[in-house]
């Protein structure tokens, strides 16, 4: 797992790897947490996996509301890039809501950047949600409490 490498961030996710594996009494740990910026040299997560395993490279990423962020969607391309094995079954899964929906397609522009870099793309899930996560943001409530999941591939 990933986030920012705020100290805080970083922290937080050891913390719900901690509980979850409070709960498998004994079972070895195979999940790990590390502060990176997307763009930057994928070394140090690629360094996780044994070098053995070939084709180098993650079988699944899973990418959660990452999308608000536009002017990273370069760098996040890069890293799915740099990270997801080449071959016919690895996927990126790409999750997110419109929290600010008067952007949203600069969020779906995400899509396009990946197509041009050799990637295909599968709408896969369209989901309403009960309510909004904040029920006081301005925007169309509607796309605000719609869950998105699409799986990118390469384009083999």
């Amino acid at each position: 797992m990933t986030d920012y490498p705020d100290q805080d961030l970083v922290k937080n996710l050891w913390t719900n790897i901690d509980e979850y594996y409070s709960s498998k009494h004994g079972e070895e740990r195979k999940i790990l947490a590390e502060g990176y910026c997307w763009g930057n040299d994928a070394g140090p997560l690629l360094a996780h996996i044994p070098s053995s395993l070939k084709p180098h490279g993650f079988e699944v990423l899973i990418l959660a509301d990452l999308l608000f962020n536009h002017s990273e969607h370069g760098k996040l391309v890069a890293t799915i890039e740099a990270t997801l094995q080449k071959t016919e079954d690895a996927k990126a899964l790409v999750f997110f809501t419109p929290y600010r929906p008067w952007l949203y397609e600069k969020d779906m522009a995400f899509f396009d950047l990946v197509k041009e870099r050799g990637f295909v793309v599968e709408k896969v899930l369209e989901e309403k949600m009960e309510k909004v996560m904040f029920e006081s943001d301005p925007g169309d409530e509607e796309l605000r409490r719609t869950v998105f999941g699409f799986v990118v591939r390469w384009k083999l």
